[in-house]
C-alpha cells in the first residue's frame, strides 16, 4: 500500500501554482490513500468552511481517496467560546469527505491506521487558543478502538506530535505560545502513556512545525515508536523546504521517504526502512532511540549516567541561568531574554515563563520563581496555568514592582521574598509589604553570587572575596580571598581557588577536606568569573563548569572526572531536584549546552549518579 501524508495545508491566493505542481507530483506516484493533516486554507479563510472549500479543488486534482483530520487553525474560530459554533468545522469535514467522525481508524488485514483530530476547546480552559486539543470522548475512543485487535500494528497520524517524541519544535512559536504538542495545556502526558502502553503503535506521523526532513531529530524513535514530521507543500515553510512523506507498505519492506516539491522528485532525505512486513516491526529496535550515556567513575560499578535530555531555546543560558523549579523540572534563563519550563524526562518545553529584557538574576523561592531586570524586580507563580507569556505582547511576571537600580543577583530568603542584591548593598525584598525592607548590607565591589545558608548568606564578589553576612545590621565578615566559585547545601561547602600555582577544587564535607588541581587555566589580570561555575551535590561529591568544560569531584574517592563530550560548550549547571521531594545523600545535576554538537542547538542534559 502506498500512502501520502501531506502536512499543513496553508494556502496563499498569489502562490496556488505551488499548490497545483504539489498534487501534480503526488497525482504521479499514484498512491493509494492521501493523509491531509490540517490548517486548511489561506490566512483570511482558514478556520471556517470557506477555507476547507478553498483546498477541496486542489486536493480533488489527486484521484486517490482522502482522509483528512483538523489542525489547530481549522478551530480558532471555535475554540474558547469563539464566534463560529462548536461543531461547523467538523460537520463540513464530514459532508465534503464523506467520513464518520473526524477521528477514526481504516482497517486492513496486517495493519491500522488511526487518526485524531483537533476539537474545540472548552471556554473555561482556552489557555492557548491555537492548542491542538482532543476531548476525553476522542481519545477514550481511540484507546478502545486500540483494544479491539491487539498484536496488530498500527500507524497514528495527528496534527502535531504526542509529548515525549523528541521531535524538533520551534522555539519562538509552538513552544512559546504553549501549544508544541498535543493537549499541551491540558493532559498531554496521556499521550505519551499511550504509545509506551502500546507497542502495536509503530509509526506516528505529524505535522504543524513547517520544518523539512534533514534534521537529525525530524524522524525519532522512543518508547517503541518511530515518529515523523512532516513538511509543508507550499511557500509557510520555515527553512525553504516543500515536502510531503510517501510512505510504502508491503510484505517484505516497510519504506518512508520524501516528496520534495522544489525537486519535483522522490528522494531519501530523512528515509527511514524497516526490512520485513510492518508486524514485525512491533518490539523491533530502532534508531535514535533517546538521550542514553554514561561515565565511568572511580570504584566498583559506579558511573555517572545521562538521565534525560531536551532541546531548549535558541541561544546559551547566562551562567547559573539553570534552576531546578521541582522534581523532573526546570527553569532556563537563555542571554536572548527567554525563561523556558523544561521537563526533561519527556524531552519538552512546556512555556515561556519570561520574554522580553534579557534578565539579571533568577530564585526560586517556595512555588515562586523570582526575576530581576534593569527595570525591577517580580515574580511567577509556578502553579497558576497562566504562568506562561504566550504572546509576544503579554505582560510579565504575574507580579512586578521597580527598583531604583538594577537587582544583580537573588537568593531566596528564609522569611519569604528575596536577598536582593545590587552594584552596592544587599537587602531583602518583602512582597508583603511590597518593598526593599530591613537591614541593608553596603558592598565594597559588585556581588557575583548570593549562597543562603539557613539565616545566613554567603556572598562572592567580582573581587573573589567570600563574606558571611547574617542578615540583621552590622557588616559582612570576610571568610576567604581568591575564590573563583563558591556554593554551599547542608553544612558541606565546595569552592574553586585561585592560587599561585595554579586553579583547586576544594570540598569540605563528610570526607573532611578533599582538594584537587583542576586542568590548566590561562592566566588573566582579572579571572572572568562567569567562566567559573559550581554547585554541590552532597554526600562529598560536586559538579563544575570551567570554561566550558564539566566536571564531577567525589571527595570519597579522590576523583576528578571532566564529561568528556561537552568539549567547551556548557554554559550553565544546577542541582537537580529529588524525583520525590526529598533530600537523598547525592544530588543530579542538569547542564545546559550552548551546542549540541549533534543537534546543533542548545540542550539540557541531566546527570545521576548511579553505584551499580
Amino acid at each position: 500500500m502506498r500512502l501520502v501524508v501531506l502536512g499543513d495545508f496553508h494556502l496563499d491566493p498569489d502562490a496556488y501554482e505551488l499548490t497545483r505542481s504539489a498534487m501534480e507530483d503526488i497525482e504521479r506516484l499514484k498512491p493509494d490513500l492521501v493523509v491531509p493533516l490540517g490548517d486548511f486554507g489561506s490566512k483570511e479563510r482558514i478556520g471556517g468552511i470557506e477555507g476547507l472549500h478553498e483546498v477541496k479543488p486542489f486536493l480533488d486534482m489527486i484521484s486517490a481517496p482522502k482522509r483528512p483530520i483538523l489542525g489547530n487553525h481549522d478551530l480558532q474560530r471555535e475554540s474558547g467560546g469563539g464566534p463560529q459554533a462548536d461543531g461547523t468545522m467538523e460537520a463540513e469535514l464530514i459532508k465534503l469527505y464523506s467520513l464518520e467522525k473526524p477521528y477514526g481508524v481504516i482497517e486492513f488485514d496486517t495493519f491500522r491506521l488511526f487518526f485524531a483530530s483537533t476539537e474545540p476547546q472548552p471556554a473555561d480552559s482556552c489557555y492557548c487558543l491555537q492548542e491542538c486539543y482532543v476531548t476525553d470522548e476522542q481519545f477514550q475512543t481511540l484507546v478502545s478502538e486500540l483494544e479491539q485487535r491487539p498484536g496488530v500494528p498500527v500507524v497514528f497520524f495527528t496534527h502535531a506530535p504526542p509529548i515525549g517524541c523528541g521531535l524538533r519544535t520551534v522555539p519562538r512559536v509552538h513552544v512559546r505560545s504553549t501549544n508544541a504538542y498535543l493537549d499541551q495545556n491540558h493532559d498531554p502526558y496521556r499521550w505519551k502513556r499511550l504509545f509506551e502502553s502500546y507497542p502495536e503503535i509503530v509509526m506516528w506521523f505529524s505535522a504543524h512545525y513547517h520544518l523539512g526532513h534533514r534534521y537529525p531529530d525530524s524522524h525519532t524513535y522512543r518508547g517503541g515508536t518511530h515518529f515523523f514530521i512532516t513538511g509543508v507543500h507550499g511557500n509557510c515553510t520555515r527553512d525553504e523546504s516543500r515536502l510531503s512523506r510517501l510512505i510504502d507498505i508491503a510484505d517484505g519492506e516497510v519504506r518512508v521517504r520524501t516528496i520534495d516539491h522544489v525537486k519535483r522528485t522522490v528522494t531519501d532525505e530523512g528515509a527511514f526502512t524497516h526490512a520485513g512486513p510492518l508486524q514485525t516491526m512491533i518490539g523491533s529496535d530502532g534508531r535514535n532511540a533517546g538521550p542514553a550515556l554514561s561515565i565511568p567513575l572511580p570504584g566498583p560499578g559506579a558511573r555517572l549516567v545521562r538521565s534525560s535530555a531536551c532541546s531548549v531555546g535558541e541561544s546559551a543560558s547566562m551562567p547559573y541561568g539553570v534552576h531546578a523549579v521541582g522534581p523532573g523540572k526546570y527553569a532556563v534563563t537563555t542571554q536572548d531574554g527567554f525563561t523556558w519550563e523544561v521537563e526533561p524526562e519527556g524531552e519538552a518545553v512546556i512555556g515561556t515563563l519570561h520574554y522580553g529584557e534579557p534578565l539579571h538574576a533568577v530564585a526560586l523561592e517556595g512555588d515562586s520563581l523570582w526575576m530581576s531586570w534593569n527595570g525591577g524586580i517580580g515574580r511567577s507563580q509556578l502553579t497558576s496555568p497562566w504562568r506562561f507569556v504566550r504572546s509576544f505582547t503579554a505582560e510579565w511576571p504575574q507580579r512586578k514592582w521597580p527598583a531604583d537600580e538594577p537587582v544583580l543577583s537573588l537568593a531566596p530568603h528564609p522569611d519569604g521574598g528575596v536577598w536582593a542584591a545590587s552594584a552596592g548593598s544587599i537587602v531583602r525584598f518583602d512582597p508583603e509589604r511590597e518593598t526593599f525592607a530591613g537591614f541593608r548590607l553596603t558592598l565594597s565591589a559588585k556581588p557575583v553570587r548570593l549562597v543562603p545558608e539557613g539565616r545566613r548568606l554567603r556572598i562572592l564578589d567580582e573581587d573573589g572575596r567570600l563574606w558571611c553576612w547574617d542578615g540583621h545590621g552590622g557588616g559582612a565578615q570576610l571568610e576567604r580571598e581568591n575564590i573563583l566559585a563558591f556554593d554551599a547545601l547542608d553544612g558541606e561547602t565546595a569552592m574553586i581557588t585561585a592560587t599561585g600555582q595554579g586553579h583547586l577544587l576544594e570540598l569540605h564535607g563528610p570526607h573532611g577536606v578533599y582538594r584537587t588541581a583542576l586542568p590548566p587555566i590561562a592566566a588573566a589580570d582579572k579571572p572572568d568569573m562567569s567562566a567559573f561555575q559550581l554547585v554541590c551535590l552532597g554526600g562529598g561529591t560536586a559538579a563544575a563548569i570551567i570554561r566550558g568544560y564539566v566536571y564531577y569531584a567525589d571527595a570519597a574517592a579522590a576523583s576528578l572526572v571532566r564529561l568528556p563530550h561537552l568539549a567547551g560548550s556548557a554554559a550553565a549547571i544546577c542541582r537537580s531536584a529529588s524525583p520525590d521531594g526529598g533530600k537523598p545523600a547525592s544530588y543530579g545535576f542538569a547542564v545546559h549546552i550552548a551546542d549540541d554538537a549533534v543537534l546543533g542547538r542548545p540542550q539540557l542534559e541531566v546527570w545521576m549518579r548511579d553505584p551499580q
